[in-house]
């Protein structure tokens, strides 16, 4: 089972796969049925006599017949080299086993190898990106990242990080467009980038390789612990404190976006434009209101919001490249900086809604929402601990102030188009986090509901 016609051929395989699949947190839709897997595309990216590792692109149709999407898996063959056990998914006709290989040292070992030889095979391109890295000559240690989302990460040697992209699609992702333009501008915002898989013929992403930093902490978590120390929950009342770090980070995030835009052909975000996002947020909060009845008492308010920033006059920047899914998890914080990491935009948006220009307020707006729901997504409802609510909103308010401060103050002044722009962002997103929570997470659709009416106020 070599060659990739063995692969499209093999049934048990593909029911194998079948069941697999909706188990994944990284699909699209975990746990609804698949009628079929379809094997697409196979590259072969290590051989032995007895084992092999392949780069597998499927395409998935529920028990309707709808497409489910299209996934990249990374595969072995034989014996695999893992200190536990993994579970195996079929066998091929000689009776050896497929199994998913990313625990596996030796596979995912020649798979970075690959890249930093820059070494093509098999229908893929596997490139070193200027300068490139010169691994050791002893065997990486491979440890996989438990918080799977949509995409994987693997930590090699604690000191390269290899992403998977679960959802590639035709053309080049985002992440990897992004990270090499701010790479060749030489911003000091995101973590080096070391070389990239992409799929020739298709141009899609299918994982890239960057420096790991162990003495960084993701931004979610550097937030909650200052939110537990504002709540009292530290012995050192500063902990609490996240303004100069906020400060910062908007800071950072306006450098990003002045470097994007130099790096990229912009356009101007004329009436026109701004019509079609109003539509955009009026349709969508039209959709959450079948779900979230609560939404109905504000339609008219949001309404008002969605509409009065298309006719203001002049002043607005151009549409431009963005992170396109800014929240405090996206960032990194080191003992000297940030860093923004996963430029993919919206997992749940399809290609060329992800590529699209953007006004960087739609950045902005999503870390103010991070923000707020890092305070409040530890509390209960705001009747059981009235003190602890409004130590969050001071938390919320502090670090949101210092946020923008930060940004303007690299950025420039916003003019009255971009502020009502950016409160129609930002409460936009907060009728979207209510539809999601409500479908997802009841117990928490309360945060973007309270935040919704403080912003209408």
């Amino acid at each position: 089972m070599t060659g990739e016609n063995a692969w499209q051929r093999d049934p048990a395989l593909r029911r194998a796969l079948a069941h697999w699949l909706p188990e994944q947190r990284w699909f699209d839709g975990t746990g609804r049925p698949l009628a079929s897997v379809a094997v697409l595309r196979v590259h072969a990216f290590h051989r032995t006599a007895a084992r092999l590792g392949v780069l597998a692109v499927v395409a998935a149709r529920d028990m309707r017949g709808a497409d489910a999407g299209r996934y990249l898996l990374v595969l072995g063959v034989g014996a695999p080299h893992t200190p536990s056990p993994v579970p195996f998914l079929a066998r091929t006709r000689d009776g050896r086993p497929v199994y998913g290989a990313l625990a596996d040292a030796e596979l995912v070992d020649a798979l970075v190898r690959r890249i930093a030889g820059h070494r093509p095979a098999d229908g893929a391109r596997y490139v070193a990106e200027p300068p490139g890295v010169a691994l050791p000559a002893a065997p990486l240690s491979v440890r996989p990242l438990g918080a799977e989302q949509s995409n994987t990460s693997v930590v090699l040697d604690e000191r390269y990080i290899l992403k998977i992209f679960r959802r590639p699609t035709e053309g080049a992702s985002p992440d990897l467009v992004l990270h090499r333009l701010l790479r060749d501008a030489g911003s000091p915002h995101v973590p080096q980038l070391l070389g990239a898989i992409e799929e020739e013929g298709t141009d899609a992403t299918l994982a890239t390789l960057q420096r790991f930093l162990p003495d960084a902490e993701d931004g979610w978590s550097a937030a909650l612990d200052s939110v537990r120390g504002s709540l009292g929950g530290a012995p050192d009342p500063a902990a609490g404190d996240f303004t100069g770090a906020a400060r910062r980070l908007g800071g950072v995030l306006a450098d990003v976006h002045g470097t994007l835009a130099a790096a990229h052909e912009n356009t101007p975000l004329g009436d026109g434009d701004c019509r079609q996002l109003s539509e955009l947020f009026r349709e969508r909060l039209s959709h959450a209101v079948g779900a979230v009845p609560q939404l109905a008492a504000y339609t008219d308010q949001l309404h008002s919001v969605f509409t009065e920033f298309v006719s203001l006059p002049g002043g607005r920047r151009p549409a431009q490249l963005t992170h396109g899914d800014l929240h405090l998890g996206q960032t990194l914080r080191t003992p000297r900086k940030w860093l923004l990491l996963d430029f993919e935009g919206e997992p749940q948006a399809g290609h060329e809604e992800r590529i699209r220009l953007h006004s960087p307020m739609r950045d902005v707006a999503g870390m103010l929402r991070s923000f707020d729901y890092a305070a409040h997504h530890g509390l209960g409802s705001p009747d059981e601990d009235p003190a602890g609510h409004a130590a969050a909103e001071r938390w919320v308010r502090c670090s949101q102030d210092a946020f923008l401060a930060g940004y303007t103050a690299v950025a420039g002044p916003r003019t009255p188009a971009e502020s009502r722009l950016l409160r129609a962002y930002v409460l936009d997103k907060a009728v979207y986090e209510a539809l999601y929570e409500t479908r997802h997470r009841p117990s928490w659709a309360w945060i973007p509901l309270r935040s919704l009416v403080r912003g209408l106020r």
